[in-house]
């Protein structure tokens, strides 16, 4: 048996969660584990067989698995091949993500066992919009590990069947948070209507040594030569170069940022499926 982690993580929370997920897999099995790291570079080709078990891991990027994820995995294949599906957000909700990532993984020869939806720091957060500072935090490892022991018995037992994430539900939030949020929103897109505007990171030159590691981790090339300049046609505002910016000298305004750090401000747990 081989037990693959096929992963895209630009801040590293999703690949925290993953980590423990898989300790906990292995916790139980004795198999032989590959890790796969898209998050700079398209996945390897390879044919998972009935036997193997992969686990597929994306960020949540307006309530659906990662786009850019999905054009990473496309070299991957299974064979009616058990997968465990692991999404991570910001705190506010995960929406159809699951479900987006299950029909995924099944048109690439997959069949989904396992799901989980965790809580990672929001990309967006920062000392003046905190959401989900901190996640995931030490009660989410023990979880994801849990989590991954779990499914590690069900495979020594041979119990594992495909599961129905459209019986994932998002846990839910106050609806006065709902109601603030969609009205937000429906404002944000009738201003973009009349005067679009794309929000970047940006760079404060008396911080920054240019230092190149920004371009280095960047997953889509977005960030030029000098450091400074970010290309807006290729960046998916991950905040990959924010969050991992020695000299702190990146942010990112995104107007967003208010209100989700306003109205989702309640912890909420990871949600199981296996």
């Amino acid at each position: 048996m081989t037990l693959r982690t096929v992963t895209f993580s630009p801040t590293g929370t999703t690949a925290k969660i993953v980590s423990a997920i898989v300790s906990g897999i292995m916790d139980t099995i004795k198999c032989e584990s590959i890790i796969c790291d898209t998050t700079c570079r398209p996945a390897e080709t390879f044919v998972a067989g009935p036997d193997d078990i992969t686990v597929i891991a994306a960020p949540v990027y307006g309530g659906k698995m990662a786009p850019i994820a999905k054009t990473r995995l496309t070299a991957i294949k299974g064979l009616d091949s058990p997968c465990v599906l692991v999404a991570v957000y910001g705190n506010r909700a995960f929406e159809n993500a699951l479900n987006d990532m299950a029909d995924f993984a099944t048109s690439l020869g997959f069949m989904p066992v396992a799901a989980g939806a965790f809580i990672g720091e929001h990309s967006y957060s920062s000392p003046a919009t905190p959401i989900a500072v901190g996640r995931p935090d030490a009660d989410d490892i023990e979880t994801a590990r849990e989590f991954g022991r779990n499914i590690g018995r069900h495979l020594l037992a041979g119990t594992l069947e495909r599961i129905d994430t459209t019986l994932l539900h998002d846990r839910p939030s106050p609806e006065e948070s709902l109601l603030n949020f969609r009205n937000f929103v429906a404002g944000y897109q009738k201003q973009q209507a009349v005067t679009p505007r794309k929000f970047l990171p940006e760079v404060n030159t008396a911080l920054c040594s240019q230092c190149g590691q920004c371009i280095d981790i960047c997953p889509v090339g977005a960030i030029g030569d000098d450091c400074l300049s970010v290309d807006g046609s290729k960046c998916i505002k991950c905040c990959a170069c924010v969050k991992r910016c020695p000299a702190n000298a990146r942010s990112l305004h995104s107007p967003f940022a208010p209100i989700l750090s306003q109205n989702f401000d309640t912890p909420k747990a990871p949600v199981l499926s296996l």
